[in-house]
């Protein structure tokens, strides 16, 4: 497994976990938040997409430095 594919995965895991909440949102399964409380900035699920997102960025990077080679 090269380093673009792992970067791959861990991108569209964070994504995930970003689109998550909202999905369930509009299909009425998860409580309405009251406006502004600003609870999905933090919630553990957000800080996920988070942090999977950036380390996927982060080895896009290094993916693309070290020439990309198949």
């Amino acid at each position: 497994m090269t380093l673009e594919q792992i970067a791959l995965g861990l991108g569209v895991a964070g994504f995930g976990c970003f689109g998550w909440p909202i999905l369930q949102r509009l299909r009425g399964a998860a409580p309405a938040e009251a406006p502004g409380s600003g609870a999905s900035l933090r919630s553990p699920l957000w800080w996920a997409g988070f942090v999977l997102t950036a380390a996927a960025i982060f080895l896009q990077r290094m993916a693309s430095q070290q020439g990309g080679a198949p």
